[in-house]
């Protein structure tokens, strides 16, 4: 529990000066095309995309496909 709450404190300190840093924006919807370019649009500008991923999610009882994609960048 200490090291979850270490981890916490220091990302919460170092996050916001580290602005070379590389991120990554998390995106779901119905339609893997959709969530990929959701997930596309919350890239900041100027920033370069070093790659996309996805995974499908099955949900409900009708045994429905959600899909929840990652950009990544740095």
């Amino acid at each position: 529990m200490k090291a979850i709450l270490l981890f916490a404190v220091a990302t919460m300190v170092i996050g916001p000066c580290g602005g070379a840093w590389a991120g990554s924006a998390t995106q779901e919807a119905m339609d893997e095309e959709v969530a990929t370019n959701r997930a596309l649009s919350k890239v900041p500008e100027g920033k370069k995309v070093t790659g996309t991923s996805c995974r499908s999610i099955e949900i409900g009882m009708g045994g429905e496909t959600s899909y929840r994609c990652t950009a990544t960048w740095e």
